[in-house]
């Protein structure tokens, strides 16, 4: 496949927009039908899913989820604070309050003992995303929401193809959500989509945000389909040129991730003999899918590691690795998750609340660094970052520039 270096989209999906447009492919469709419904298809084929429903962005569909799931007001939902806001905040708009738990220190996922320890009275749903693409301990936090009768969304944003214990992620939970925005593992630009096992909870999502045509003709319970003609009063649905954007994507998705497995494994394998670098943590019992982010840790050495650890940043960009600190920090420093917003309707029911101290969260998050490895990159390349690695992570020695080896 040859990627365009412009949008790191394949050459074959920019001629298929062209032949969609060329041929008078419509920009608008209500019923679901077209190149909407091809990649619906496409995308329960490649992901072992069904009932699988698009929608303008990842945050469109968690909205949908939530409102579908249609859990009481004030009822609380568990995230892990380490997570994208956008898994949690669409219950800000359904009259929902988040409470934010620790993860396991070595993959950033919600610890299911924190989990555990969270669940009240109000306990009705638990969100839980696969961080960077590593699967969540689905079968011990399945467990925990059975047992204490709570809905369970899997947000598979950055976990394309993962597994856990030989299972796809979004097969578990209740509803499962991902994004196909331009940094995903599969792209449409902006879009993203949802799919559950549970028909009546398909409905009601769909009911959410895509009235009439599509409402029409794919809501069976006469109680929703009365309000087919206007829906929950939103538009969700995803247009259709990033639909065939995504659709021609999906063809080379199985591709793309075990290419990017190839690449970092190696990386990793060679972080492995480095001194003062630890590659992330792979489970055993799990498949990484798409790698969403690429983030070993540094464990520079000296009487100040905090200085030891910026100097090596700072040696490792102009040595030409694409080196930084993530970019986003956990959700516990965020405004939005220490109380309410400035806005009366959600002083009632939007009191987050923190389950800290954060311990995991906070190994997890020391000394990260965030690599970036677009799809134009190779072997070749991951070995050049290895060396660049050794060589300032044992004193900067013989450090040439990546792009000069």
């Amino acid at each position: 496949m040859t990627v365009s270096k412009t949008s790191g989209i394949g050459e074959d999906t920019i001629e298929e927009v062209a032949r969609y447009l060329g041929r008078g492919g419509p920009l608008s469709i209500g019923d679901g039908s077209g190149i909407i419904e091809r990649l619906e298809r496409r995308l329960e084929d490649l992901l072992g899913i069904r009932n699988v429903l698009t929608c303008s962005s990842g945050t469109a569909a968690l909205h949908s989820a939530y409102l579908a799931l249609d859990l009481p007001t004030g009822a609380e939902v568990v995230a892990p604070v380490t997570t994208f806001h956008a898994s949690v905040t669409p219950a800000l708009q359904c009259g929902l309050t988040p409470v934010l738990v620790d993860v396991d220190p070595d993959n950033g996922n919600m610890s299911p003992s924190a989990l555990r320890e969270a669940i009240t009275e109000r306990t009705r749903c638990v969100v839980v995303t696969h961080n960077l693409g590593h699967p969540v301990e689905l079968d011990e936090i399945a467990d925990i929401c059975r047992e204490h009768g709570l809905r369970l969304i899997e947000d598979c944003s950055h976990a394309y193809l993962s597994t856990y214990r030989g299972r796809p992620v979004g097969t578990v939970g209740d509803i499962a959500v991902w994004s196909m925005q331009a940094a995903k593992t599969l792209v449409a630009g902006e879009g993203g989509f949802l799919a559950t096992e549970d028909r009546a909870l398909f409905e009601r999502a769909c009911l959410a945000g895509h009235y009439r045509g599509r409402s029409e003709k794919q809501i069976a319970d006469p109680a929703l389909r009365a309000f087919a003609d206007t829906g929950m009063g939103l538009k969700y649905r995803l247009h259709p040129l990033a639909a065939v954007i995504a659709w021609s994507e999906a063809a080379h998705l199985v591709e793309r991730v075990e290419r990017r497995q190839r690449l970092l494994t190696r990386l990793s394998s060679r972080l492995e003999k480095t001194p003062g670098v630890r590659p992330p943590v792979v489970h055993d019992d799990v498949t990484m899918g798409g790698w969403f982010s690429y983030r070993p840790t540094l464990v520079p050495r000296g009487d100040d590691p905090r200085a030891a650890f910026e100097r090596s940043v700072d040696a490792l960009q102009k040595a030409g690795v694409p080196a930084h600190r993530p970019s986003i920090g956990s959700l516990d420093s965020m405004p939005l998750f220490t109380g309410p917003p400035p806005l009366r309707h959600a002083t009632s029911t939007w009191r987050p609340r923190l389950c800290g101290p954060f311990d995991g969260a906070r190994a997890y998050e020391q000394d990260r660094l965030s690599v970036t490895v677009t799809a134009a990159d190779d072997l070749d390349r991951m070995e050049a970052y290895a060396d660049a690695f050794a060589d300032v992570m044992n004193g900067w020695s013989g450090s040439a520039a990546v792009g000069a080896r």
